[in-house]
């Protein structure tokens, strides 16, 4: 019995030869990447533009996608990462952090809610997520909101799987110290 990983690379295999099969890797992928770029520009126009510029990205480039151990979200969440990075630098806009991720970090980071109201908890953890580096902000989001590996993490910032678990702690450990 062929494991998703096969099964997904047989599909690609197949995608590359005839780009109409691509539509079954969209059709796959493209609420989870549409919700992770909303996550981050928090404009629905914005990301649906951005979503079609990473899926347009990833077909144009699928020829020299090569399986190295991941999942192809990986790939696809590296190339929406980086149309997203590119947005804030062309727009020159600060990162935001929008309520519903608040929510999920306060769920995950429960020990930061002892002795704090829950809306001053939220609106403090906002300020403090605010406060964040870009590249720490995105470390959490990805480990807590989409739920990826480190190793994953790794693979769609640029860096390792142990600098990741290194930046992440430092990342909390600052958060931590804000609020």
């Amino acid at each position: 019995m062929r494991n998703a990983l096969e099964i997904e690379n047989q599909l690609i295999e197949e995608a590359k030869v005839s780009p109409e099969k691509f539509a079954v890797i969209y059709d796959r992928y493209v609420e989870q990447i549409y919700r992770y770029v909303y996550r981050r520009v928090g404009e629905q126009a914005v990301a649906e533009d951005l979503v079609s510029q990473t899926f347009y990205d990833a077909l144009s480039h699928l020829k020299s996608y090569k399986f190295i151990g991941f999942p192809f979200s990986s790939w696809l969440y590296k190339i929406a990462h980086n149309n997203v990075l590119r947005w804030y630098r062309s727009n020159s806009r600060q990162s935001r952090v929008d309520m519903e991720e608040i929510s999920e970090l306060a769920d995950v980071a429960s020990d930061l809610e002892q002795d704090i109201d829950a809306h001053t908890e939220r609106l403090n953890l906002k300020e403090a997520m605010d406060e964040l580096e870009y590249e720490e902000r995105e470390i959490i989001r990805l480990k807590y909101f989409e739920e990826i590996s480190n190793i994953e993490i790794g693979h769609i910032m640029g860096i390792s799987a142990n600098n990741v678990g290194v930046k992440l702690y430092r990342a909390l450990k600052k958060l931590k110290q804000l609020i």
